[in-house]
């Protein structure tokens, strides 16, 4: 495995341009103006969309890609089981001891009357950072990695992840400052990840998969070519 591998450039430079610019467009904003900005143009079909692709971000749906992953390659596999282990335990800190009990939108803009999506359960704390974002970005991220020569496909996830973190806003159920920030853990997570993968998992043996590939000898090869070409004369 090169160190080249995994870099993702086409997600991080866009992501890291897309965040300076909201973090430049936030700061100048009062806590909750934004987001009760954008709950004002709220529709019943962002709704249906939001309340479902949200959950995209939920922490057990990183189960299945990594089990996927085992099939395709094991450094795969470990990229991505070592950036979930990372970002969880980032995210627990930041929600239990660095910054517990902070009130979500729905405890601090308690007093003002704003739209609530049906279906939808709304928390009211441990708001900062958004846990759900920092799933989306961080398995966003690795697959950006993974997909590092393809930059349409880099592209696409990282609007897919955008989304999820917006719906966290949409929902009410984080400020647009905690998404930043879970983005921001996500990200790191992932290149954290990354540097671990290549320092302790580049042997040959982790380009492996529980998916049993045969190797054809040259002898099976030469046969099979010589078949075809009497099949051609004939």
């Amino acid at each position: 495995m090169k160190k080249k591998k995994y870099s993702a450039p086409v997600f991080a430079f866009l992501y890291y341009q897309l965040l300076i610019i909201l973090l430049v467009l936030l700061l100048r904003e009062e806590k909750g103006s934004v987001e009760l900005a954008m709950n004002n143009y709220h529709h019943w079909t962002a709704d249906y969309f939001f309340k479902n692709i949200t959950h995209l971000g939920d922490g057990i749906v990183l189960a299945v890609p990594i089990s996927l992953l085992l099939f395709v390659r094991y450094s795969h596999a470990i990229l991505l089981f070592t950036a979930t282990l990372i970002h969880l335990v980032i995210i627990t800190l930041g929600k239990r001891i660095l910054f517990p009990g902070m009130p979500r939108p729905a405890e601090y803009l308690k007093y003002v009357d704003f739209h609530t999506v049906p279906g939808v359960d709304i928390h009211h704390w441990n708001s900062f950072p958004s846990g759900h974002t920092a799933t989306a970005f961080m398995l966003a991220c690795v697959f950006a990695m993974i997909f590092s020569k393809k930059g349409s496909i880099q592209l696409f996830l990282l609007c897919l992840a955008g989304l999820i973190g917006f719906s966290r806003v949409y929902l009410m159920q984080h400020f647009y400052m905690d998404v930043l920030a879970g983005s921001l853990v996500g990200v790191w997570s992932a290149f954290a990840a990354r540097w671990v993968t290549l320092s302790y998992f580049s042997a040959k043996k982790y380009k492996r998969s529980l998916y049993p590939k045969r190797k054809v000898s040259l002898q099976e090869l030469t046969v099979s070519q010589a078949v075809l070409q009497n099949s051609r004369a004939t």
